[in-house]
């Protein structure tokens, strides 16, 4: 995801495709929506990772504002600028992030938060627990091949080369077998799940490219 190059030498996504990408995005189109992902997350990661000098960080900032967007999109204009709009998004997150560390640098705060990890962590487990008892069970109505590649994609962290490889299949059926899959999670699961579900799905697809 990262350029080796200097970030100044990072082409700046062109501003026509993605506006047309995000307006097939907006109407549903979540191909369209991988595809605004695809071809803005280098530039906007490094555009994180120049204020918070972290990855891993600049990654999970990346994730959310994605996931916002794919939360957002019927309330946001289709004429916006989208990259534009996903620029002012990173600022904002990491200016956040700036302000979190801070506050952490803190040893009294640090140990507030400590205590709070300690208490949110058994309700954090629980929720993780029972979100992979939804999708399980939402998961088990589909067709074995579609659920076959559901289970590689999200259980066994494959992007879709490497499900193609493993099952014997074009990576477009792959494909068909994930839109299928996400369609019926849409429709059983709360859509900040399914969001989740879609980013993490083609960051394994861009892990997978490196």
């Amino acid at each position: 995801m990262f350029a080796q190059q200097t970030t100044n030498s990072i082409t700046t996504p062109d501003n026509h495709t993605c506006n047309n990408l995000w307006q097939l995005a907006k109407a549903g189109n979540d191909k369209a929506f991988e595809l605004l992902y695809t071809s803005t997350a280098t530039f906007l990661a490094n555009q994180a990772f120049r204020v918070i000098k972290d990855r891993e960080q600049a990654k999970d900032i990346l994730q959310d504002v994605f996931i916002s967007l794919y939360l957002k999109r019927e309330t946001i204009p289709t004429d916006t600028n989208i990259l534009g709009y996903l620029c002012n998004a990173i600022k904002y997150k990491t200016s956040n992030a700036l302000r979190n560390e801070m506050v952490k640098g803190q040893h009294h705060q640090n140990l507030l938060l400590q205590a709070h990890q300690q208490e949110a962590l058994q309700p954090q487990v629980y929720e993780r627990s029972a979100l992979r008892k939804e999708i399980d069970k939402s998961i088990h109505t589909l067709p074995q091949k579609c659920r076959e590649v559901f289970m590689l994609n999200y259980y066994g962290n494959l992007g879709y080369k490497a499900i193609a490889k493993e099952m014997g299949i074009s990576v477009k059926t792959v494909e068909k077998h994930m839109s299928k899959a996400l369609q019926v999670l849409r429709r059983d699961l709360k859509e900040e799940h399914v969001a989740g579900l879609i980013v993490m799905s083609v960051m394994l697809q861009q892990t997978a490219l490196v």
